[in-house]
């Protein structure tokens, strides 16, 4: 369990060191969030090595059984642990810049590819252990589990290579991002709203005079404030879409309010996007609004947000519902909104109530220039092939991006420059193993390292001897 704590400090110190950056800019005490944020994802490796250690004392099994069901059924429990769940960095991630073999994603999603990952470490491992041995036959045995390993690599590369050269896109639509590169020391300030407005205005432009875009998608929070208190905002928005007969998609700050007889309204503030219609016009399409919320800087675990009404947009937004899905003449498309993205469920949700593209608006400027955009952005490019939808990704300073359905990247923007870009988006009829089942192989693995812990000593030991024979 000591191995396992000191692993993830030193594993989620060395990538997610951002954390300070970003928190930086709320607090001086950004550090204190930054080591708090490590004790958990260390508790969680802690959690992960002694499951391990304790399944294979009570059963023997090589760590070829153990090892992948373990570690999947961990990543799966730090995703949707309770108003605390940050799977950042699954171990299926490392795979998505490897496109033939991110392909097996389409299966179980991310699960499915740490599973096979961790497979062949414990086939390393136990040959590892069966050379150190030095029993009779031993080397003969470790050399078998690392042919075995080569095996797997070459199975999923086999599969990859199979769904490259079957599965044929379709045109969906073009679809242009607007990249304001607005810095995050700037977003919040008042006096910068009108200049804010003014720069997504001149790249809406751009992107109408460049192409045909069929729809313009502005970042997160595009507009820095309650659209409800800024009329000349709609007026840009009504101006914009006069102008160029297409529905702007952009994030804003959603209000919902309650009627309390006798006292005044009570309300819900909301990380939300809207669509315009083809003028400009405001109202017509549901909020999409934010569900899975960064712990402590858009909702602090277990603590009732109205305690932060006095802290304007930290630690008491509002939690969206649903999959919402906006439907247009060529298509439906539904919207993640910042890190949602590494929540595949949400994406499922949105593929299976019809979505045929998947918008993906962020504002990363708070990330700075460190590896956070670039581990970002990798996760779409697997939510792409999970669903085998094709992404488009509006980042406030970038990357913005288009990713199609096998997970490819496709005219990325740099960091931290203005950009207008338009993207021909395109999607597929196949409706993968993933969208079907879900997370079939996290949750099978859950059950396993539950049944392993919890059933009877003799019904283990059954299936220990089984293990044995067949090794």
């Amino acid at each position: 369990m000591a191995l396992g704590w000191w692993f993830g400090l030193f594993a989620f110190g060395s990538t997610l060191y951002w954390i300070a950056i970003a928190l930086s800019i709320y607090t001086k005490l950004a550090i204190l969030g930054y080591v708090a944020a490590l004790a958990v994802m260390a508790a969680l490796s802690a959690g992960t090595m002694a499951t391990l250690v304790v399944a294979r004392r009570v059963t023997r099994w090589p760590l070829t059984a153990l090892l992948p069901v373990t570690w999947v059924a961990w990543e799966k429990i730090t995703e949707v642990l309770p108003q605390l769940a940050f799977p950042w960095l699954p171990l299926g991630l490392a795979v998505s810049p490897i496109t033939v073999l991110a392909q097996s994603a389409d299966l179980s999603g991310v699960h499915g590819a740490s599973l096979w990952i961790a497979l062949i470490n414990g086939l390393a491992a136990d040959a590892w252990l069966l050379y150190r041995s030095a029993s009779p036959g031993a080397s003969r045995r470790a050399i078998v589990r690392l042919v075995d390993g080569v095996g797997v690599i070459a199975l999923v590369a086999a599969y990859g290579t199979w769904r490259l050269e079957t599965i044929h896109p379709r045109d969906a639509a073009a679809i242009a991002i607007v990249q304001p590169n607005v810095p995050q020391e700037d977003k919040w300030q008042a006096e910068n709203q009108e200049r804010i407005v003014g720069m997504l205005a001149a790249g809406t432009r751009a992107a109408l005079d460049s192409g045909n875009a069929r729809l313009i998608v502005w970042p997160e929070v595009a507009l820095p404030g309650y659209l409800r208190e800024h009329p000349e905002w709609s007026d840009t928005l009504s101006a914009l879409g006069a102008a160029g007969h297409t529905p702007i998609l952009f994030g804003v700050i959603d209000v919902q309010w309650y009627p309390r007889p006798g006292a005044p309204p009570d309300y819900d503030y909301f990380n939300a996007a809207l669509l315009t219609d083809s003028a400009g016009g405001v109202g017509g399409f549901a909020p999409t609004r934010k569900q899975y919320l960064v712990p402590v800087v858009e909702r602090v675990p277990f603590l009732n947000p109205r305690w932060f009404g006095g802290m304007k947009y930290f630690g008491g937004y509002g939690r969206g519902h649903g999959a919402v899905t906006y439907a247009l003449p060529w298509g439906k498309f539904g919207v993640l909104i910042c890190y949602e993205s590494i929540f595949p469920a949400q994406s499922r949700a949105l593929r299976r109530n019809g979505a045929d593209i998947i918008l993906n608006i962020t504002n990363d400027a708070w990330f700075g220039r460190s590896l956070a955009p670039w581990q970002h952005e990798a996760h779409m490019m697997l939510r792409a092939i999970e669903n085998r939808v094709g992404v488009v990704r509006s980042a406030n300073t970038g990357i913005s991006s288009y990713i199609d359905p096998l997970g490819r990247i496709h005219g990325a923007t740099e960091l931290f420059v203005p950009a207008a870009r338009t993207y021909r988006a395109q999607t597929t009829d196949i409706r993968t193993l993933f969208v079907r089942f879900g997370d079939w192989i996290g949750w099978i693995c859950v059950a396993a390292v539950a049944f392993i812990l919890l059933y009877p000593k003799a019904l283990r030991a059954r299936l220990t001897m089984t293990l044995r024979d067949s090794t």
